[in-house]
């Protein structure tokens, strides 16, 4: 006789769970920011080559330090290099001409490297470049209150940490030769992060995940 009153009941604590997704609070802004980093928080660096990569064994193509930066992942396994001969183009070959094959060193991707090389998203459009952890929510710093109008919006102030970091990226010679990652590494925790998040019928997330 009792069975008519499971359906109520049952409605009430999924009404309440949902009221209490939609309520502004660390723990509901932190399971938005971290829905929407899963998808767009891999802490990366570029490279802006697609594999393999040919460097003239003169030195004379090691632009940015590319050459440095190579080497360094051959040293943690991340790539190979073997000693060949190649055409390397440049900027200048529409007015030179073609050149001839020289001598380089060609470096390609190791199983290991294929772990971490992604296609990823540069400043100027997409790049690629090697992962090294993924960026997640470490605390909630402060919130603005809801908009009075649309008690919809709110801009969130957060700092996040690197969980599941390679190894590699860890080492002191890869940070020497990448100082974006040892930026990234060593400012976790301490600079703040502003994200704008939006509610829905059910809770709050991320715009654009």
């Amino acid at each position: 006789m009792r069975t008519p009153l499971l359906i109520p009941i049952a409605g009430l604590f999924l009404l309440s769970a949902c009221n209490i997704a939609r309520k502004p609070s660390a723990a509901n802004f932190t399971t938005a920011i971290n829905q929407y980093l899963a998808k767009h928080g891999q802490a990366c660096t570029l490279i802006g080559r697609q594999f393999p990569v040919d460097v003239l064994r003169s030195g004379a193509s090691n632009l940015s330090g590319l050459d440095a930066k190579l080497a360094t992942l051959q040293d943690v396994g991340l790539v190979s290099e073997t000693d060949t001969t190649a055409v390397v183009h440049g900027m200048l070959d529409p007015l030179r001409g073609p050149t001839p094959p020289q001598p380089v060193r060609r470096y390609e991707l190791t199983a290991e490297g294929q772990k971490y090389f992604r296609q990823i998203q540069g400043i100027f459009g997409p790049s690629t470049g090697f992962c090294y952890g993924q960026k997640t929510v470490d605390s909630i710093v402060k919130w603005t209150e809801p908009e009075a109008e649309l008690h919809s919006q709110a801009e969130v102030t957060y700092t996040y940490k690197i969980v599941n970091l390679a190894a590699w990226a860890e080492r002191p010679d890869v940070q020497q030769v990448f100082p974006d990652i040892r930026a990234t590494i060593n400012e976790t925790s301490k600079t703040n992060q502003i994200v704008g998040v939006q509610l829905t019928n059910k809770s709050w997330e991320v715009p654009g995940q």
